[in-house]
């Protein structure tokens, strides 16, 4: 299968946190971009002569982007990472390749039970996509619970667009935090831990998994231990080594 690539330039920087940037890029190219919410794009560029390859998924919904015209992702900075020192210093207008898009880490036609959509900082960005999906998932009469998933509070990014979800249960978990903020949803440990409070069916429910791969790989096998089949657990993997 052949993968377009388009021409794209960075139009837009905005921090979100105090380690991770969302990065907005517009498409320069004549041929038409279109992608499903959930899915990602690789970012391809050069720096010091040599060609990266790097996968985001995309941050805002399919609808936002026919809008503006902007592809939005969530970068975390990691030290010594080819992309996190690139963007680091590189402003708008910079010049690069987008290919994409890919994945299906995309909603389904029918969820017969709930949705519980858990993610680990940046693997949070496919959920923000889904937005006006979960708005008429909810509608529609769905149960969607959002799982957050950071080490510290300043650490948290798209909190405010899941608080904004009319009748959507979120919970932001926080590992390395001395004490929680029952008022503001806040959690002590790990994403993983708030699946025993959900009430999950096994026969009916769908997880979706996006992030780190030790939340992903601990919460697939507590899952399976409870019934559910591969078919009702989606996941993605974030690798961060080499970012």
């Amino acid at each position: 299968m052949i993968i377009s690539q388009y021409p794209a330039r960075l139009s837009s920087k905005i921090m979100l946190s105090t380690n991770t940037v969302q990065l907005g890029f517009t498409l320069e190219g004549e041929e038409k971009f279109e992608f499903t919410a959930g899915q990602f794009i690789q970012l391809i560029f050069e720096k010091d002569g040599e060609t990266f390859k790097r996968s985001y998924s995309i941050a805002n919904a399919p609808a936002d982007f026919a809008q503006t015209g902007e592809l939005e992702i969530a970068l975390s900075f990691v030290d010594n990472g080819v992309a996190s020192e690139l963007f680091k210093s590189e402003d708008v207008g910079f010049k690069l390749k987008i290919a994409g898009p890919f994945g299906a880490l995309t909603l389904p036609k029918d969820i017969p039970g709930q949705l519980i959509l858990a993610g680990t900082g940046t693997g949070l960005a496919p959920y923000r996509s889904m937005i006006p999906e979960l708005k008429k998932l909810v509608g529609d009469g769905t149960r969607v619970t959002v799982l957050m998933g950071f080490r510290q509070r300043d650490e948290g990014i798209y909190i405010d667009d899941f608080k904004q979800l009319a009748n959507v249960d979120y919970r932001i978990c926080l590992t390395q935090e001395e004490s929680v903020k029952d008022h503001e949803n806040e959690f002590e440990g790990r994403v993983q831990m708030q699946f025993d409070d959900l009430n999950l069916n096994s026969d009916s429910d769908i997880i979706y998994l996006c992030g780190n791969p030790g939340m992903i790989d601990d919460s697939v096998s507590l899952l399976r231990n409870e019934g559910f089949s591969p078919r009702q657990i989606k996941r993605e993997k974030y690798n961060f080594s080499g970012h």
